[in-house]
């Protein structure tokens, strides 16, 4: 795979590719749309849950093959309900903020996240500052001297996030316990009071959902073992779903043309919005909600764009900055390219490295007297509201 070494325009505000009523059009929602959505999805969670759970016909070893299908679905299932949750914590899934908040902690259920928890270390400093070191902590790379400074087994860690195979264990270890979970990062803690009934719904939630999980498991199929019956409820739907949030967040925010800085003399909203995002088209046209989210860029320029009307918006942004945004057609080459050039990044240089130290990307080269466009007042409202 080809990278170019062209220096990316850096004009515009992120945005005048929308007149007035154009934003007024994209960021519309109604009740009656985020009800349907929201029976919808909650119907393939539980069909989906009931089949990972019911016996199947065929032999042993394939009605529990079955079952582990339906289980890998019922994950979909988790990660299209927090897309409505994730959506709701922005006020773009129903017209209410009331509503979006009870509806994003209703959905959030299923994946155990804590909604205050979720309002800082997302909103607030992910799309606050994004691709900044030290804020923004999605999927944040290792420089040089950072990766042989550290621990043998830190590195290692490293390695495996890095891999073809790392978000199977990235969202669980470094995102989900400490920063969805408990309050246990520096950020959440200075504010643990206030998350605690947030804290104790989710954990709350978490263990009802498996006690719930295992009750119905034992009155659908009698013969079957609790220890099969929580392998096939929970964890394997809980495990994928957060493979799939470790992968979609990575293939939004990781690619050699996307840049991470350190320096605020350097950083700008433009930058981080237009330029730190990709445009990923997955070969999912079905799931509407995820092919949708995929499509990142519009979702940081302006975050409370609903992900069931993103599309139309994302259109008008590709015809405003154009080769600006990164594009990724998905395939597993092209993820397996991509994983391979980005191991650790050159803060000072601006390119992305492999694990020696070797330059794998194109350098960013920062015009000092390019103007740094920052988001707007309803902009920055919008992205670092918590």
């Amino acid at each position: 795979m080809a990278y170019s070494d062209d220096a990316k325009p850096l004009t515009g505000r992120p945005f005048e590719w929308l007149t007035a009523e154009e934003q007024e059009e994209a960021t519309r929602t109604s009740h009656g749309v985020a009800i349907a959505l929201l029976a919808a999805h909650f119907a393939a969670y539980f069909i989906t849950l009931y089949l990972a759970l019911a016996p199947m016909p065929g032999p042993g070893w394939l009605g529990l093959t079955l079952n582990i299908f339906f289980a890998v679905l019922n994950g979909w299932a988790i990660g299209l309900l927090f897309v409505i949750g994730h959506d709701s914590f922005h006020d773009g899934f129903a017209p209410s903020r009331l509503a979006n908040q009870i509806i994003g902690r209703m959905v959030f259920i299923p994946c155990a996240h804590a909604a205050g928890h979720w309002e800082i270390w997302h909103n607030k400093n992910h799309h606050g500052k994004t691709n900044f070191r030290g804020v923004d902590a999605v999927w944040r790379p290792m420089d040089l001297e950072e990766y042989r400074a550290a621990s043998p087994l830190r590195r290692f860690m490293e390695r495996l996030y890095r891999g073809p195979a790392g978000s199977f264990f990235y969202y669980y270890i470094e995102v989900w316990a400490p920063h969805l979970l408990l309050p246990i990062d520096k950020d959440m803690r200075k504010h643990w009071r206030r998350l605690m009934p947030d804290t104790i719904l989710t954990i709350g939630g978490l263990l009802l959902t498996i006690a719930a999980i295992l009750a119905a498991g034992k009155a659908i199929f009698p013969e079957r073992s609790y220890l099969t019956i929580f392998l096939v409820g929970w964890f394997i739907p809980f495990s994928y779903w957060n493979y799939m949030a470790g992968f979609s967040s990575y293939v939004q925010h990781t690619h050699p043309n996307v840049h991470w800085y350190e320096d605020p003399k350097e950083w700008s909203f433009y930058r981080a919005a237009i330029e730190g995002t990709t445009h990923v088209e997955m070969p999912t046209p079905w799931l509407v909600l995820y092919q949708n989210a995929m499509e990142h860029t519009v979702h940081h320029a302006l975050p409370n764009v609903p992900s069931l009307t993103q599309r139309k918006a994302q259109a008008k942004l590709l015809a405003k900055y154009g080769d600006a945004v990164t594009k990724v057609k998905f395939s597993f080459p092209a993820y397996w390219a991509i994983t391979k050039a980005c191991k650790l990044y050159n803060y000072k240089e601006h390119y992305w490295m492999d694990f020696e130290g070797n330059q794998t990307g194109p350098k960013m080269t920062i015009d000092p007297a390019a103007p740094v466009v920052r988001a707007t007042r309803r902009q920055a409202a919008a992205a670092e509201a918590v």
